[in-house]
């Protein structure tokens, strides 16, 4: 059977007029047969200015338990539709009152933003509501959990039963554990639900529903104006999304890309127009090397340099080290006798956690060694498949970086040449993204 999975994100459902606007979308076409929701995201109409998130009440719902904020919260599902709301207020409240505690309790009560908004979804469109108690299996990493491989049959069987009899929805976000507790995804963990079942069904596409026209080729909030990305491949999307493209979860990519599914980011309400695809290949543009440049700054970087270094086996040492205090890497630069450790600065915000990396580095590769600590870091991703083979491209962008008055700190590039990291400063960011869009993308 040939079926379309749709996810629609916070922002595409905080009206009557989205709810309706979903309808018309699915009843489009047939084949879209699964729906996949997220909670409510903030209203942008006149009078909602300092309107707040769905997810992010019921955070602060399950903190203070107020019984009227979770008066509020039910007032958001009937602005939506209100004939579906009946039996909203007393699930709402068995969850405020269950007999669970500490993160299990945190993870019921913000899994309630994606199942009552699914449940009101289904009843709009006369669709069948499909519980996550029936198809997703995860860990029991709450707040962060993740789903497991049994998920996949269970997922392809139910929904297989029910979608002859029509369209299904359900809810994103959220599984159960093997001990019955609801556990969520990271945040934003909407977009892997649908990628999950995208892969289960081997559907044709899955459509991710945004308020975005589709992806851009760099952050809006850095460039006036940057045009949108027509195709982009799963790796490039993954080498732009670990610097700032956050409009796709890069979780969710593994599991569109096993398959081959295609993704359609598009702007909900501009459909049927067109947003962009997320394929397994494209044919580059020969004139246009780059698909799009990120940036993301919160970086910080260890340098040990070591006479001998590299030929005395003590990058397992170091990467202990790291390990040992719980900071995770999130890459390496290296050269002769010296390797530059890249972390997050939310990593080394713990007392004493830069000190005792230092001082157990020393302990490791020995005290006739230099440490070098570097903080205020961020990370310019340039990529495109086109980079591969391209000779003298990257000392053309650090040229043209240097022409902006940018200094580098560390370039990383992988052996497949599909995209380059520059370690710049921080306050150093708008400017660089900016000298590199008008370079290669403008």
């Amino acid at each position: 059977m040939d079926i379309i999975v749709s996810k629609y994100g916070g922002s595409s459902i905080t009206c009557k007029e989205d709810i309706e606007r979903i309808k018309k979308i699915t009843e489009d076409d047939v084949r879209r047969k699964v729906i996949v929701v997220s909670a409510p995201g903030k209203r942008h109409e006149k009078g909602y200015e300092n309107d707040t998130k769905v997810t992010d009440m019921l955070i602060e719902l399950a903190r203070t338990k107020d019984a009227t904020l979770a008066n509020k919260i039910i007032d958001r599902y009937k602005s939506l539709w209100p004939e579906n709301c009946t039996s909203l207020t007393d699930d709402l409240c068995k969850r405020m009152n269950g007999d669970i505690h500490d993160a299990a309790y945190m993870d019921a009560l913000k899994a309630f933003g994606e199942e009552a908004c699914a449940k009101v979804v289904a009843g709009a469109l006369g669709a069948c509501y499909i519980d996550p108690k029936d198809i997703f299996m995860t860990t029991n990493d709450f707040g962060n959990a993740r789903i497991l491989p049994e998920s996949e049959e269970r997922t392809k069987e139910r929904i297989r039963q029910c979608v002859g009899n029509g369209v299904v929805v359900i809810p994103g976000f959220y599984g159960y554990t093997r001990d019955g507790f609801i556990a969520t995804l990271s945040r934003g963990g909407s977009d892997v639900t649908g990628a999950y079942i995208a892969a289960s069904l081997d559907a044709l596409v899955y459509e991710n529903f945004t308020d975005r026209e589709g992806i851009l080729a760099a952050d809006p909030a850095l460039v006036d104006n940057p045009a949108k990305i027509e195709k982009i491949t799963y790796k490039e999307i993954r080498d732009l999304a670990y610097s700032g493209f956050t409009i796709f979860h890069e979780d969710a990519m593994n599991h569109v890309e096993r398959k081959f599914i295609p993704v359609h980011v598009r702007k909900t309400a501009s459909y049927p127009h067109k947003g962009t695809y997320i394929v397994h290949d494209r044919v580059s543009d020969v004139k246009r090397p780059l698909i799009g440049v990120a940036y993301q700054h919160g970086f910080c970087s260890f340098t040990i340099e070591r006479f001998g270094l590299n030929g005395a086996n003590l990058f397992t040492a170091i990467f202990d080290t790291f390990q040992q205090e719980s900071v995770a890497v999130e890459f390496v630069n290296n050269a002769i006798d010296d390797i530059t450790i890249i972390v997050r600065e939310e990593n080394c915000k713990k007392t004493h956690a830069i000190s005792n990396v230092v001082k157990k580095l020393y302990a490791a590769i020995g005290t006739d060694s230099s440490i070098k600590f570097q903080e205020h870091l961020g990370c310019l991703v340039v990529a495109g498949k086109g980079l591969k083979g391209r000779r003298g491209i990257s000392a053309d962008i650090q040229s043209t970086l240097a022409d902006t008055d940018v200094n580098i700190c560390f370039i990383s590039q992988g052996s497949q040449e599909r995209s380059i990291i520059y370690g710049i400063a921080s306050e150093d960011g708008k400017k660089a993204v900016n000298a590199v869009y008008d370079k290669y993308l403008r």
